[in-house]
């Protein structure tokens, strides 16, 4: 009984210095008293479990923080080491020059393979009005045609290829002049780079196609030929060109 009185007048006199005034309070019983007592304690606990479990997550968002940026908490040197990690050293030298285009004689033109023009029925003449005579002059005109579309395209594809090292040497030429900090126009200049190489590789692949059907074409018509003077000589089989379905 005489603790309890004594908590009691302990709080008053706390309540006193805080707020100037004696509360005014009813007359407790000795049950009631002990009930607050009890729920003050545990109210205190309570609290205190929820500030430890609250106060060790922090501790370890700190402590992942800290991983991350570094246990000495510096930002800057993380940011550093990255910096001379990315870091890419200024490119010398020149772009080497392209193979010269041949000059004088052994200049070729880009649509006739030779000086002098033939024309087309020059090369293929008539011959017999017979069945095999126009038969053997079509395949000739086929061959020419072929023969002259191939070289043409082989010439287009040349000139193309002029192009794609003027587009070489200005994406290395502007290279040389980016620093070793110049993240972003380094990596445009890489992505430059390979965007020509990616173009380079396709015009390779159809000239490639386009060569390997030429030369199918060519040797399907020489073949041709050779079939109907086959027949010919030996008087049987057909003297009319083949007819692919």
């Amino acid at each position: 009984m005489t603790s309890t009185i004594q908590r009691g007048h302990g709080f008053a006199a706390a309540w006193a210095r805080t707020f100037g005034t004696t509360p005014d309070l009813p007359k407790a019983s000795r049950g009631l008293t002990a009930t607050l007592a009890v729920i003050a304690l545990l109210g205190t606990g309570a609290a205190a479990a929820a500030w430890q479990v609250n106060d060790t997550k922090t501790q370890q968002e700190i402590k992942e923080l800290q991983n991350r940026i570094g246990k000495n908490g510096n930002v800057i040197d993380k940011l550093n080491d990255v910096n001379r990690k990315l870091r890419v050293n200024p490119r010398g030298g020149t772009t080497p020059e392209m193979i010269a285009t041949p000059t004088g004689d052994e200049a070729l033109n880009a649509t006739q393979p030779t000086a002098s023009a033939v024309g087309i029925d020059q090369l293929c003449t008539s011959g017999a009005a017979t069945g095999l005579g126009s038969s053997q002059q079509q395949l000739c005109k086929d061959l020419a045609n072929t023969e002259l579309a191939q070289y043409r395209f082989s010439m287009r594809m040349f000139e193309r290829s002029k192009e794609n090292y003027d587009r070489l040497k200005q994406i290395e030429d502007h290279r040389r002049t980016l620093g070793a900090d110049d993240y972003a126009n380094i990596q445009q200049n890489t992505n430059e780079l390979l965007a020509l190489t990616a173009l380079m590789d396709n015009d390779r692949d159809r000239y490639n196609t386009y060569m390997s059907a030429y030369e199918a074409r060519i040797a399907h018509i020489r073949n041709s030929q050779a079939a109907l003077t086959r027949n010919a000589l030996k008087g049987s089989g057909s003297l009319s060109m083949p007819i692919i379905k």
